[in-house]
């Protein structure tokens, strides 16, 4: 039976009563990367993730997961585009999800969380490929399937916030990257790495904190104004940090929070529409 069919059809009580769950996971992270986006996306990922979440895998086998994956996180990571991108950001997906186990019901050791946290951070610095949607191969969407896992790593435990600063670096990188589809992000990448900073937030990143970050995206915009005028480039980066900066206020405005950041969110966004149109 091929494994397509096999989890079509999948009983989980038959899978775990016959003792072959394990090779059933090696199948399913052999192929977490495929480029069948049924198999990849609606398959594997959504039977891994219930297999993790509802308690059918004991410590040692999300353990194993775990490794698999963080491994997974940076093949071909130097390549600006290619079909490992699904292996890269679908492992992603599956890590968030044991970080967000662990947070619930804890079973990683605590090296093996702070390591996992680092290494979810620089695999969404170096991630190159900012496909979101890929012809006949589906979802890529590569920054925003790290961004989740970011949020889920600030979120755990075991975040320390001594690494928000490295934290917020990332979502600034993202929002510049040169990437693979030499365009503005288009799939809603700039929502999910709102999450990120909400989840920094709440874990006590500050206004001040905030106020002095966004400043720096700003000025970061401005010199590559100078340097390559009104350039399509300049247009790309001002629509990806406009979306950002619209959807964070917005966020706030939802929540009736944070004042003093919509203020100066409001600022910056009238200084970018004066910067243009004006």
């Amino acid at each position: 039976m091929t494994l397509k069919s096999e989890l079509k059809t999948i009983n989980y009580d038959t899978v775990l009563k016959q003792n072959n769950v394990d090779h059933l996971i090696e199948r399913m992270l052999d192929n977490i990367g495929s480029t069948d986006p049924e198999l990849r996306d609606t398959l594997i990922f959504n039977t891994l993730g219930k297999l993790i979440i509802e308690d059918y895998l004991n410590e040692k086998q999300m353990g194993y997961i775990l490794e698999v994956c963080l491994d997974k996180l940076f093949r071909g990571i130097d390549v600006v585009e290619s079909d490992l991108v699904f292996t890269r950001s679908f492992s992603s997906l599956i890590i968030g999800l044991l970080l967000q186990k662990d947070r619930d019901k804890p079973f990683l050791k605590d090296e093996v969380a702070l390591r996992t946290i680092q290494k979810s951070n620089e695999y969404l610095m170096l991630e190159q490929d900012t496909r979101g949607y890929v012809e006949r191969k589906g979802w890529a969407h590569s920054i925003a399937h790290g961004a989740d896992l970011l949020a889920e790593a600030v979120r755990h435990p075991a975040f320390n916030n001594e690494r928000s600063l490295d934290f917020l670096a990332t979502i600034k990188a993202c929002l510049f990257k040169e990437g693979s589809s030499q365009a503005p992000f288009c799939d809603d990448e700039e929502e999910r790495l709102i999450f990120v900073l909400e989840a920094l937030i709440e874990k006590g990143l500050t206004d001040e904190d905030v106020v002095i970050w966004l400043s720096t995206i700003s000025d970061a915009l401005d010199q590559l104004k100078d340097k390559e005028g009104y350039c399509l480039n300049f247009f790309w980066k001002r629509s990806n940090i406009i979306d950002f900066l619209r959807g964070f206020y917005f966020r706030l405005l939802y929540k009736n929070a944070k004042p003093t950041l919509r203020t100066y969110i409001s600022k910056t966004l009238a200084y970018w529409h004066k910067q243009v149109y004006s």
